[in-house]
């Protein structure tokens, strides 16, 4: 059966150019709409390949040295008497554009932050019944199952003694990367912890914020990078951290 979903829309999802509450419209639908979903994904996969590094190339510097000595004297002096021409000539179009870029950058709308992303996430976690793709409060069930699916293996631990059980895990999306979600409960909340590689092996303090009614707290530790995400009151979601990341 054919979908009917608004496809502009999901187009404005993928650019990033709708708000929070219509991204979380679009992100249900994806949940249950696999042509939608895999049509997401594969954007999300292209892009991420397009800002690859493998794909920009930056010349050597000698290179324009190079390129100035095959440049005669003369060809020099013509240049500037032609760029100096042009700037006086020009310089009412010059400064025309530089308006109407700087308005068509000013008005763009903004792509998600991450904290808005997980928070999305999060959210359309509860919603679409997906918080978990592997069911399980061992963490030696949980860990082997990113096997294969991630490119690391992502640090799991039961707080159960603590009040803070571990009830499974899955995958998902942030800033175009794959990363692993341990979920965890502390009484009727849930807490999405979210985990990538970090780019070094610092450490940093914890960083606490809300937004949007939700509490997130981000570090640093071990190689990984942490983002623990709940309707949790603040309190309690920095001593799960400091569990996490003692």
């Amino acid at each position: 059966m054919a979908c009917t979903f608004d496809q502009d829309l999901l187009t404005a999802y993928l650019d990033g150019e709708i708000g929070l509450e219509r991204a979380l419209e679009v992100e249900a639908h994806l949940s249950s709409c696999p042509n939608c979903s895999a049509e997401a994904q594969d954007w999300k996969e292209v892009r991420a390949t397009i800002q690859s590094a493998e794909f920009y190339y930056r010349p050597p510097a000698a290179l324009e040295a190079k390129i100035r000595k095959l440049l005669p004297d003369r060809s020099r002096k013509q240049r500037a008497a032609w760029i100096q021409h042009w700037t006086w000539a020009g310089g009412g179009a010059v400064f025309a554009s530089l308006v109407l870029l700087l308005a068509f950058f000013l008005t763009r709308p903004v792509a998600p932050s991450p904290d808005q992303e997980m928070i999305a996430s999060h959210i359309r976690s509860l919603m679409a019944d997906h918080l978990m793709d592997v069911v399980s409060t061992d963490q030696h069930t949980v860990k082997p199952w990113f096997n294969g699916k991630l490119e690391f293996a992502p640090p799991v631990k039961d707080f159960a003694a603590e009040g803070f059980p571990l009830a499974g895990g899955r995958l998902d999306y942030v800033e175009n990367r794959r990363v692993a979600v341990l979920v965890y409960r502390r009484a009727l909340h849930v807490i999405n912890l979210y985990v990538w590689p970090a780019a070094d092996n610092t450490s940093s303090a914890f960083a606490d914020r809300t937004m949007d009614g939700y509490n997130v707290i981000s570090w640093k530790n071990g190689g990984f990078e942490f983002s623990a995400v709940s309707d949790l009151n603040a309190a309690e979601l920095r001593r799960f951290a400091e569990l996490v990341s003692p």
